[in-house]
């Protein structure tokens, strides 16, 4: 077992890819990547959190099944 960020899920509780762009002050390149590859930088994380402190950002870490093992 592996964990895994659900950026996709963070981006989508944030406001959208174009809200996300907005406030980091980039493209909406830089929000679908990030739900992409599932990776995004503490800056990034820190400017997320500022604007929306409510969020928890352990419930973005999720358990997942890696490929290497094998199901019962």
């Amino acid at each position: 077992m592996t964990i895994k960020f659900n950026a996709s899920r963070l981006v989508h509780d944030c406001g959208g890819v174009s809200t996300v762009a907005k406030l980091l002050g980039n493209t909406r390149t830089a929000p679908y990547r990030a739900m992409r590859t599932g990776y995004l930088g503490t800056p990034t994380l820190a400017l997320l959190l500022e604007h929306n402190p409510n969020l928890n950002i352990n419930s973005y870490f999720e358990e997942t099944q890696n490929d290497r093992q094998q199901t019962d």
